[in-house]
């Protein structure tokens, strides 16, 4: 399990598609658990804990824990600095919890049935809620999702058989970030050109962990996911499913 936030994490500013990212599963969570009263929340893969760490704007969170098996001494010492409500850990917890998160985890894991199914067993509480995404469409898959360690992307109807199997059943689901495809498809066709027209291909190159951009641009950016995200909460409501560079499953046993 390795998880982006680990793999990029930058001291700089956050890039507008992580902030994206956060405020659209909020709003998902806020609809979901906003008055289900106090929740203990475990945390997938949680990274520097960027996400999880800001859901008490949204729930009544009763305790966090954050999960990763990429963290070491050292990264959990300076975690606990920084949070020192949050319980920080490397290995699986042997307690049940009424929000599982595993957002863009499961890429990572060779053997994704197993681990959801190994969680859902060990973890989520018997009215609990596990909330899933993954990266979107195999076709898409470039030299970034390499970089970043994925094993796959995911049509819907493949990371639904993964939740169902592990005894799931889905409550709301849907793509995210419509309008970032066709970019991602231009980026995949370039890869393409370029790999056919050196015979071989590159090496892979670590891709900027930190947003640089201006605040013109940032602006635009921003303003382009919040319409992005504004889209995906109708289809939400709609029960339509629209292709996005990402897709998401809220769920429960």
């Amino acid at each position: 399990m390795r998880p982006l936030d680990l793999i990029e994490a930058t001291a700089g500013p956050r890039h507008p598609w992580e902030k994206s990212r956060a405020s659209f599963f909020k709003r998902v969570l806020r609809q979901a658990l906003g008055r289900s009263g106090p929740v203990d929340i475990l945390d997938c893969g949680a990274g520097d804990a960027f996400f999880s760490s800001g859901l008490h704007d949204v729930i009544e969170v009763r305790s966090l824990t954050c999960w990763d098996a990429n963290y070491d001494e050292s990264t959990i010492a300076k975690l606990a600095t920084q949070y020192p409500d949050v319980t920080f850990t490397r290995t699986m917890p042997g307690r049940r919890y009424d929000l599982v998160l595993m957002l863009d985890v499961i890429e990572h894991v060779e053997d994704d049935a197993s681990f959801v199914a190994n969680i859902v067993e060990n973890c989520v509480a018997k009215d609990g809620h596990v909330l899933v995404s993954v990266p979107a469409w195999q076709a898409l898959y470039s030299r970034h999702d390499e970089f970043l360690r994925h094993y796959r992307r995911y049509a819907p109807g493949d990371c639904d058989r993964v939740l169902t199997g592990a005894g799931l059943r889905i409550v709301e689901r849907g793509g995210a970030f419509h309008g970032l495809v066709p970019a991602r498809a231009a980026q995949l066709l370039r890869e393409r050109l370029e790999s056919s027209l050196r015979g071989q291909k590159e090496s892979l190159r670590e891709p900027s962990s930190t947003w640089n951009a201006g605040p013109l641009l940032t602006g635009v950016v921003t303003s382009a996911l919040w319409f992005d995200n504004a889209l995906s909460h109708v289809a939400r409501r709609a029960r339509v499913n629209i292709p996005g560079l990402s897709y998401w499953a809220l769920a429960q046993p």
